[in-house]
């Protein structure tokens, strides 16, 4: 047995001890610098216009790179994220099609995530219990990548075991994680589109109490944006359209 495949198997033995996704993310990133990887993110694969922040279960990227991708809408015209929707196979990214670069926009976010030491990667499809799809995507600042066989054989088990451990935790907090009933109605009627002062008068409180409730309810799902939290209290059945 060599070195990464212990280190896989000592990876997996830890994994179901971590109580927090912190730990498993430090765990695993720690793992992957032995084979040349420096970031990686875990993530529901966003479909074409949905916003990939709420999809995102692990963020190991630069925080520089992660807000630009977030903030520009790169997932729709980033070719190894448009890739990795169309198959279920790990690849790395220098392997996705030339023809999928043809667009202006997704060379510049390639040339853009080089700035950021995001060079060339190696990316695990999977499938998900909290989305339709969802991907592991390391990245290197190597221009050309290479694992041997085993290599990728360890990287592609400690992704799916961390997928499996991180979506456990996640469901353990979900059920925990409760909006009161006020702060289900507040974001009830800004997920058709209401603005705060119009909740105000439905609800007959005042703008500053909807403002106060909607920044607990973006505080619980640790997300920015009341767009974000709409979507994940969506997704997990907690308000309904």
């Amino acid at each position: 047995m060599n070195g990464i495949e212990q280190d896989m198997f000592d990876f997996i033995d830890r994994c179901p001890d971590y109580r927090t996704t912190g730990p498993i993310l430090a765990d695993l990133m720690q793992n992957a610098r032995r084979v040349g990887f420096e970031c990686l993110i875990f993530s529901g694969i966003p479909l074409p216009g949905e916003a990939l922040e709420p999809l995102v279960e692990l963020n190991g990227w630069p925080a520089g790179w992660f807000e630009r991708y977030v903030q520009g809408g790169y997932a729709d015209i980033d070719a190894v994220c448009r890739h990795s929707r169309d198959t279920t196979r790990p690849f790395f990214w220098h392997e996705v099609p030339e023809r999928s670069f043809s667009l202006a926009q997704a060379r510049r976010v390639a040339n853009e995530a080089i700035e950021f030491g995001l060079r060339d990667g190696y990316l695990v499809p999977a499938y998900s219990r909290r989305h339709w799809h969802a991907l592991m995507s390391f990245s290197s600042p190597e221009k050309r990548l290479h694992l041997s066989s085993r290599e990728r054989i360890a990287v592609n088990l400690m992704a799916m075991v961390t997928i499996s451990a991180v979506e456990t935790l996640r469901s353990e907090q979900d059920r925990d994680r409760l909006l009161s009933p006020r702060e289900r109605e507040v974001l009830q009627w800004a997920a058709i589109g209401k603005t705060a002062d119009e909740i105000g008068d439905i609800l007959n409180i005042s703008t500053a109490t909807v403002r106060k409730h909607l920044q607990n309810v973006r505080q619980s799902y640790g997300v920015s944006s009341t767009l974000a939290a709409v979507a994940l209290a969506l997704q997990r059945k907690h308000i309904r359209l």
